[in-house]
């Protein structure tokens, strides 16, 4: 699957859009024709390079798959044809999705200089229905990727007639391609054992390996993570040296999903490239190779290839029995567990912080932000072979900004990996900031009594057109004063203040902070909160 500018499908409900509009889609209603009212689906196109421009005009579009003959255009005809990027789509009158008997399709997009792109529908209820499909201009796919398309054949037993060989234009800023080698007389198959045959549209897909959809810092959701004979093994993750996605379709917009002989894939790169720890890779140098199934949400851990020169570029081979995501490089073993501290530090109140953890190599492996007092969770990994030695320790790099980008806290640490249920705690103590500001409130008793109230919440009005915003409590002290510190306050401003006192918002308009950074004000109280 063409994972990374083939298409995104967004299917959204209880959408109303007009036909003789063009986007955007929200706010307007389309009129249908009463046999189709209900069940639209609203196709709209889009470049996968923002900066190609509007889609072409001369997309042909057709309808394949299972329930093909249950998808009619918004006239109840059989005319699939986009107009201003947006095509009608309707389920035949008397059609009925659900959960339970979903109605599965295929669009498939085709137009000169561009990818084919087939896209996979399911429908599961009558509501209208939104699908955005994106087209990718060979001669200028999105920044990081390089694609090539070529036309093949296979037999009416899904043979193919001749070698098949497809490499990558080279990707900008460096000398990677990739090669998709197949061998005369294979049978290809679809994900179901059919056999392909026909027309053959072929892709093949580089991208840059920063940009690479395997999270190389923690499992994703729902992901399934298995050896090449599909047993489970434990979680890992891989750091792409080169990340290639290998398409291959026929008329009838089946995709080979098996081969019935190995196939090759073949990364190649320039003398120079750093693999995760920043040393050179060089030949003889063993690196793993890994695969993503996008559809199944499967990692396979496909094993290992040496790494030999050839000229210029290093080679790196390995030969596969199937089409999906494939990556060379580091396999990355689980290390241990880390648990930062966020300190409740007072100065900080009402903030909310973002804090980044990198490994000695520059994954990220954990990057959110979060509120004070708050113990975040992350995995660490380290490079190793599944069941092979791996190394003792790791260093990882700990930083915490404010809100306002100001660095609070970094340290770097050494992380022993000896036991992968090892918990590693780290307290972030955050440094004092330069420009907070103290805010001192002396609220005003007649006839000497005494505020009677504790600690107080307060909120001001930041002149951010959100209204107010909790900066945190005021303490009571001894000497019968409010105080708090922030850093959401700017020196030198005027602020709107509501005080919660006694379960009433108390408001004081125009408090000025003056430039020492101290807010002080003193304002007399209703007699029920003195004594």
């Amino acid at each position: 699957m063409k994972k990374y500018i083939n298409y995104a499908i967004l299917i959204f409900t209880a959408i109303t859009v007009s036909y003789s509009c063009t986007p955007p889609l929200e706010g307007v209603q389309f009129k249908f024709p009463d046999a189709v009212t209900g069940s639209s689906i609203i196709v709209q196109y889009s470049q996968a390079n923002d900066n190609v421009g509007e889609v072409p005009n001369t997309m042909t579009v057709r309808i394949g798959g299972k329930d093909s003959s249950k998808v009619v255009d918004s006239f109840n005809k059989k005319v699939y044809k986009p107009k201003n990027g947006i095509m009608i789509l309707a389920l035949k009158p008397g059609t009925v999705a659900s959960a339970a008997s979903p109605i599965k399709f295929s669009i498939i997009t085709e137009s000169e200089g561009y990818l084919k792109e087939i896209t996979p529908i399911e429908i599961t209820s009558n509501d209208e229905q939104k699908v955005i499909i994106k087209v990718t201009k060979i001669a200028t796919p999105p920044e990081g990727t390089t694609v090539i398309q070529k036309a093949e054949d296979a037999d009416n037993t899904g043979k193919t007639t001749k070698a098949i060989q497809i490499t990558t234009p080279t990707l900008a800023g460096s000398s990677h391609t990739a090669t998709l080698s197949i061998n005369a007389g294979i049978t290809i198959k679809d994900a179901a054992g059919i056999p392909v045959a026909g027309k053959l549209n072929v892709v093949l897909v580089q991208v840059d390996p920063k940009k690479s959809s395997v999270i190389v810092n923690k499992q994703q959701a729902g992901m399934k993570v298995v050896d090449k004979n599909d047993n489970a093994i434990p979680n890992f993750s891989i750091n792409p040296i080169s990340a290639v996605s290998a398409e291959i379709s026929n008329e009838s917009s089946q995709k080979v999903k098996t081969f019935s002989a190995p196939i090759e894939i073949k990364f190649q790169f320039g003398v120079g490239t750093k693999n995760s720890a920043g040393q050179d890779i060089k030949e003889g140098d063993v690196l793993s190779f890994a695969s993503y199934d996008e559809d199944a949400k499967t990692l396979k851990y496909e094993g290992t290839s040496t790494v030999k020169k050839n000229g210029n570029v290093l080679e790196f081979v390995a030969s596969v029995n199937h089409l999906t995501e494939f990556y060379c490089g580091d396999l990355l073993s689980e290390c241990s567990n880390l648990k930062l501290n966020i300190l409740n530090d007072p100065l900080y109140v009402g903030e909310t912080i973002h804090t980044t953890v990198v490994d000695n190599s520059g994954r990220v492996l954990f990057n959110e932000s979060h509120g004070l007092g708050t113990t975040l969770n992350c995995k660490l990994f380290v490079q190793g072979q599944i069941g092979g030695n791996s190394p003792t320790s790791s260093n990882i790099t700990v930083t915490t900004k404010s809100i306002t980008g100001k660095t609070l806290f970094t340290k770097t640490l050494n992380v022993s990996c000896a036991d992968v249920n090892a918990v590693t705690n780290v307290d972030v103590a955050l440094v004092s900031p330069i420009n907070y500001v103290k805010i001192t409130i002396t609220p005003k008793c007649d006839n000497g009594f005494a505020f009677k109230i504790g600690d107080v919440q307060a909120a001001a009005d930041l002149k951010d057109g959100k209204g107010y915003t909790s900066i945190g409590v005021l303490k009571s002290t001894a000497d019968n004063k409010l105080v708090a510190q922030t850093t959401l306050l700017n020196r030198g401003e005027k602020y709107n203040f509501m005080f919660n006192l006694g379960g009433i918002w108390y408001y004081q308009n125009d408090l000025w902070i003056d430039n020492s950074a101290t807010l002080n004000s003193t304002f007399s109280l209703p007699s029920f909160l003195c004594k």
